[in-house]
């Protein structure tokens, strides 16, 4: 089952790159990932676009008022991403979680735009 999973997702990657701006007709990412790099550099939160998808919900909206710091503080492990913190992209909003309430942490729930993207793609 494992391999099989393994091969329905694996097609994704070249994808990341188109579907995880808003509106990748308008404008791609900046600065643009290629499939065919090889090169992890720009990559999650390295990357800074990717970074505040990859951002843990709760900390979004810090993320949306200086992206830098926030950045920052993901790529030297104090803000950190674990399992029980959603990302970002989960949620709706343009960019990913703007719209977030942290009273009603239900609302806009699995509503973000990359997975209207990838559910596109899947099989």
């Amino acid at each position: 089952m494992g391999q099989a999973r393994s091969d329905d997702a694996s097609h994704l990657k070249n994808y990341i790159a188109q579907y995880a701006a808003p509106d990748p007709s308008d404008k791609g990412l900046e600065p643009p990932i290629y499939a065919d790099n090889k090169s992890h550099a720009l990559l999650g939160v390295n990357h800074p676009q990717l970074a505040g998808m990859l951002c843990p919900i709760k900390h979004a909206k810090a993320y949306h008022e200086d992206p830098k710091k926030v950045q920052a503080e993901l790529q030297n492990g104090i803000i950190k991403i674990h399992s029980a913190a959603w990302p970002a992209f989960i949620y709706e909003g343009t960019p990913p979680g703007k719209d977030f309430d942290p009273d009603n942490v239900q609302e806009g729930f699995l509503k973000g735009y990359y997975l209207k993207w990838v559910s596109l793609l899947l099989p």
